[in-house]
């Protein structure tokens, strides 16, 4: 008899949690007022977080947030002149930005809104580009993958 899939992922989830001797979203220690993570990714010692409060994002007008963290320290990482624009995806096509207005709620703390439209693909595909100044003074840009049902 086969097991259910989301009973052999609770499975494989426990084990991971019970290896690593901690919950697992303490990789990600996000608060209850950011939401849930939509997509991350580590560059260089900074990792970014996309969240939102359902942890996804829909056809329409949608907030969210971006948050910087300290790869070693999992502080809140300084970074300055943060942007993000979507950009969906239509087979090996990217159309047109859609950009975001951000505000700064804190240290390495960005919230925002933005308006995807109509969704013609379900699922729609986007890249979500981060672009931010490091403490350094260095530009970065990351490339976030994103699914909007």
């Amino acid at each position: 008899m086969k097991q259910p899939k989301i009973a052999s992922l609770i499975a494989v989830f426990s084990f991971v949690a019970l290896t690593l001797g901690e919950p697992l979203y303490a990789a990600f220690p996000v608060s209850t007022s950011t939401g849930a993570i939509i997509a991350s990714k580590r560059t260089r010692n900074v990792e970014i977080v996309l969240t939102s409060d359902s942890g996804k994002l829909t056809g329409g007008d949608n907030s969210f947030c971006v948050l910087f963290q300290s790869v070693e320290t999992r502080d809140s990482a300084d970074v300055r002149n943060v942007s993000v624009d979507f950009r969906q995806l239509v087979g090996k096509l990217q159309e047109e930005p859609i950009r975001a207005t951000l505000t700064q709620d804190g240290v390495g703390h960005y919230c925002g809104e933005i308006n995807l439209g109509r969704q013609y693909y379900t699922p729609s595909s986007y890249y979500a580009f981060v672009r931010y100044t490091d403490a350094t003074g260095k530009q970065r840009r990351a490339r976030l993958y994103v699914s909007v049902k």
